[in-house]
């Protein structure tokens, strides 16, 4: 009875934690802006695969080329 409290205690207590800090605001100068990831949103539903095609090209050109070409520009432009 003791373990099974216990493990009951530890579960929720990780789930707390775990949602908590999932939810919490970024930190100050951190890369979270919501403009970029409502852009991110709306390029992926509105030109599907081709989408996932356009990511991986410029990914697989080399290496740290999707976040110097893509997404650094992006968030430049999208977050103040």
């Amino acid at each position: 009875m003791r373990r099974t409290l216990a493990v009951l205690a530890m579960t929720a207590g990780t789930l707390i934690v775990t949602t908590t800090t999932a939810t919490a605001a970024p930190p100050d100068g951190s890369a979270g802006c919501a403009a970029f990831g409502a852009n991110v949103s709306e390029l992926a539903q509105t030109l599907g695969p081709q989408f996932g095609a356009n990511a991986s090209a410029v990914a697989t050109s080399g290496p740290g080329a999707f976040p110097e070409v893509v997404v650094r520009p992006e968030k430049a432009a999208l977050c103040p």
